[in-house]
C-alpha cells in the first residue's frame, strides 16, 4: 500500500518531531533539576510517542512496522497524571512525594495488555486494519485470539477520556484552591495565567477527543486530535522562545551574575516562601531568620536573599515588616480586639518592642497604630 502524504501528515510529523525536541530540552541535565520540567518533559514524550503511532497509522507506514500497533496505548493513562503533576509542582504546595501512585493505571494497563495480547503478525495486522481500514479483509491467524477479560482494551477510548476528565478537574481544583489561599504579587499572577492557559489547552484537546470519538468510527478521526496536539506543541515552543533570555536586553544582574539559580527555580522558591509565611504565619515569630527560611525553602541563605531582592526589591526584614503591619492593621480594625493594647498587638505580630512597632507601622502606613485604630473605628 502506497503511503498517504497530505497536509495533516505534515502537521502531525512536524508536531511529533517538535515534541521530541522539546522533551529533550526539558529533560536536559540543567532543566530537569526544576521538578515541573521533568513532568512536562515526560508529558511531551508521551504525547510524541502517541503522535508517532497515529502518524504511522494515518500515512499507512504502520504496515511496515506492524509490531508497533497498539504499543503506545499505556501512554494514554500518563497524559492526565503528568499534566496534573506539572501544575501541582509548579504551584509549589507539596513535593508530590507519592507522585508514582498516579502512574499505576498506566503500569497496570501495560502489564495487562502484554499478558493477554497476541504478538503474532496476523493479529497485529488485523488490529490495525480494524481501526484504520475496516474495508480490508482480515488475515487468518493460527494462534488463539487475544483475550480481554476485563474489557479494558475494548473500552480504551472511554477509559482514556475518563482519565483525562478526572485529571482536568483535579488540576482546576488545585489551581482554584491554591489561588484562594494567597494574595499573589504580579509574578505569581503571571504564573496563574500560564497554568490556566495550560489547563485550558489540555481541556480543549479533551473536548476534541470526545467529539472525534463520538463522530468517527474506530480510530479514523485520530488525525484531527493529534493535529490539535501539534498546534499546542508549537504554541508551547513559541512561549518558550518568547520568554528566553536570548531576546531580553538585560541578560543578567551583575550583583548575582555567578548565581546557579535559573528563573524557574527562583519563582518556585519565592512562591514556597510566600506560602509558608502566609499559611503558617511565620512572620509572627520574632526570631524567624534568613537561615531558617532558607532551610524551609530548600536553598541557601544567599540564594534566598537574592530572590527576595530581585523579585520583590526588598530585604527579608522589609518583607517581614510588610506581613506584620498588614496583620496588625487587620487586628486594629477588628472590634473584637478593641481592648487589646498596642504593645500586645506588637508582640502578637512579631515585634518585641512597642517603639520599633510604632516606627515601622508609621513608615509603612503614614500613621501610628493608635491613629490608625482611631480613624478606622470612625469609618
Amino acid at each position: 500500500m502506497s503511503p498517504k502524504i497530505d497536509i495533516f501528515a505534515l502537521i502531525i510529523f512536524l508536531g511529533t518531531m517538535q515534541g521530541f525536541f522539546l522533551s529533550i530540552f526539558f529533560l536536559s541535565k540543567n532543566n530537569r533539576q526544576y521538578r515541573p520540567n521533568k513532568f512536562l518533559g515526560l508529558f511531551l514524550i508521551s504525547v510524541s510517542l502517541i503522535s508517532l503511532d497515529i502518524l504511522l497509522s494515518y500515512t499507512d507506514f504502520m504496515f511496515r512496522v506492524i509490531y508497533f500497533v497498539n504499543e503506545t496505548e499505556p501512554f494514554n493513562f500518563l497524559l492526565g497524571p503528568l499534566i496534573y503533576l506539572y501544575i501541582a509542582t509548579k504551584l509549589y504546595e507539596q513535593n508530590e512525594r507519592k507522585a508514582w501512585l498516579h502512574f499505576l493505571p498506566a503500569i497496570f494497563y501495560f502489564v495487562y495488555m502484554h499478558i493477554f495480547e497476541d504478538y503474532s503478525y496476523a493479529e497485529k495486522y488485523n488490529a490495525h486494519i480494524s481501526a484504520y481500514h475496516p474495508e480490508m479483509e482480515s488475515m487468518i491467524s493460527q494462534g488463539a485470539e487475544p483475550q480481554d477479560p476485563l474489557f479494558l482494551r475494548k473500552f480504551i477510548n472511554e477509559l482514556t477520556i475518563l482519565s483525562m476528565l478526572f485529571y482536568s478537574a483535579l488540576s482546576i481544583y488545585r489551581l482554584v484552591s491554591t489561588r484562594q489561599k494567597e494574595s499573589p504579587d504580579q509574578k505569581r499572577k503571571k504564573l496563574y495565567s500560564l497554568l490556566w492557559f495550560d489547563i485550558s489547552i489540555f481541556t480543549f484537546i479533551l473536548l476534541i477527543v470526545i467529539f472525534v470519538k463520538i463522530n468517527y468510527r474506530n480510530d479514523l478521526g485520530d488525525y484531527i486530535i493529534i493535529s490539535a496536539v501539534a498546534v499546542f506543541i508549537y504554541m508551547l515552543s513559541f512561549l518558550i522562545v518568547r520568554n528566553s533570555v536570548f531576546f531580553q536586553k538585560s541578560q543578567y544582574d551583575r550583583k548575582y551574575s555567578k548565581s546557579a539559580l535559573d528563573e524557574g527555580m527562583k519563582d518556585q522558591i519565592l512562591a514556597k516562601l510566600q506560602h509558608i509565611l502566609i499559611s503558617e504565619k511565620l512572620y509572627r515569630n520574632s526570631s524567624v531568620s534568613l537561615l531558617y527560611l532558607a532551610k524551609r525553602t530548600h536553598c541557601t541563605p544567599n540564594h534566598l536573599s537574592q530572590i527576595i531582592n530581585e523579585r520583590l526589591q526588598k530585604t527579608l526584614p522589609e518583607l517581614l515588616a510588610d506581613y506584620r503591619i498588614a496583620d496588625a492593621q487587620k487586628i486594629l480594625m477588628d472590634p473584637g480586639y478593641a481592648s487589646e493594647t498596642i504593645e500586645g498587638i506588637a508582640l502578637a505580630v512579631g515585634y518585641n518592642s512597642k517603639s520599633t512597632f510604632n516606627k515601622v507601622f508609621k513608615k509603612i502606613t503614614g500613621q501610628t497604630p493608635s491613629q490608625f485604630r482611631l480613624t478606622s473605628t470612625k469609618k
